[in-house]
């Protein structure tokens, strides 16, 4: 059975505070804010640090998740600030503290 394009797990409303941080030097590095969250991604407001493809690690500030992540898209939202969406590359922890 072929797979369809588009997520295959529904993403929840929430706003958690997340750092955003290059792998690769100089360290660029964001606090920012989701928009939703699912185990798998995540919509975050951006400043602009990132670009479609770019790799980046993600982690929580609100709870125990660390993951690598990959920039799926960057969408303008007003200026210098964008939407961007991220899928979670092998995510350990939670968006939250329980």
């Amino acid at each position: 059975m072929a797979m369809l394009p588009g997520r295959s797990e529904k993403r929840n409303a929430a706003a958690v505070t997340v750092m955003l941080t290059s792998p690769e030097l100089p360290f660029p590095t964001e606090v920012a804010l989701t928009e939703n969250i699912s185990s798998r991604g995540a919509r975050v407001v951006s400043k602009g640090l990132w670009e479609k493809n770019n790799s980046l690690v993600i982690k929580s500030l609100d709870g125990g998740l660390q993951s690598e992540a990959r920039v799926i898209y960057r969408r303008p939202i007003r200026e210098d600030v964008y939407a961007i969406g991220l899928e979670l590359i092998a995510p350990r922890g939670d968006w939250r503290k329980r």
